[in-house]
């Protein structure tokens, strides 16, 4: 798959929720992924396929979203990047707040190797 490809699949994943497909078929099993924000205790880096699976496990457990806007995706070369502005609530304060975030992804082998997100401050 060509980058472009790579991308249309991602973002097509994330705007029909079958996010969990698409990190089977467009991740690398070594993937790192590295968040603006960890929470308490945690890295802000995820290495491999499996644990970004169960940071995208803990996010479903913790937060309830209410909607997600998405633009993108932008190529260049051997990366892209997608917009993301989230509304959601944390489960178990119930607060609720809105997030746009941009996600670069990097590709190798015609996966998926890093994912790296930029938030806006808030």
């Amino acid at each position: 798959m060509t980058t472009l490809e790579i991308a249309q699949a991602l973002y097509a994943h994330c705007e029909n929720h079958t996010e969990a497909q698409g990190l089977q078929d467009l991740y690398a099993e070594d993937a790192v992924s590295v968040e603006p924000m960890a929470p308490e205790g945690q890295s802000p880096v995820t290495e491999g396929r499996a644990a970004i699976q169960g940071k995208h496990d803990w996010w479903a457990e913790n937060f309830e979203v209410h909607d997600v806007a998405m633009e993108g995706p932008y190529v260049n070369g051997d990366r892209f990047a997608i917009t993301f502005e989230i509304d959601c609530t944390e489960k178990a304060s119930g607060n609720r707040w809105k997030a746009k975030e941009v996600g670069l992804y990097e590709i190798d082998g015609g996966k998926i190797v890093r994912e790296s997100f930029f938030m806006a401050p808030m």
